[in-house]
């Protein structure tokens, strides 16, 4: 399969559900990696995971550049708003701060996906 068909199979699904999809995946995935390297490490895997994730699906979903960094910090959101003591320790804040990072990335993956269509759209015409 060629890259400009697989992109496009990918896109053709939802942001929502890509976001969902990824937030799982960095879930199940630090799980795994929680075992074989120190705490503080996967904190930083999760935070890379999450940030790339809205990063790369705001590229081709750049209309949906709020809702996709909520989702993909989905897991670590929940616990963040229903837990008094989670912003007064190191998970919290490390987390936290990619939560804060993951913004910015969505924001730069809109604005190359705009520009992406905008291109294309002149190419068309």
């Amino acid at each position: 399969m060629k890259r400009g068909k697989i992109s496009e199979h990918i896109a053709s699904i939802p942001a929502l559900g890509i976001s969902l999809i990824a937030a799982l995946l960095a879930f199940v995935i630090l799980g795994i990696l929680s075992g074989f390297i120190d705490k503080p490490l996967t904190y930083i895997v999760w935070i890379l995971m999450n940030a790339s994730a809205s990063f790369l699906i705001c590229i081709l979903h750049p209309k949906q550049v709020w809702i996709v960094p909520l989702l993909c910090n989905s897991f670590v959101m929940f616990p963040a708003l229903l837990d008094d003591s989670f912003w007064s320790i190191s998970f919290g804040l490390i987390v936290g701060l990619g939560v804060v990072f993951s913004f910015p990335m969505a924001h730069f993956g809109a604005l190359i996906g705009r520009r992406r269509e905008s291109r294309n759209k002149r190419k068309s015409d």
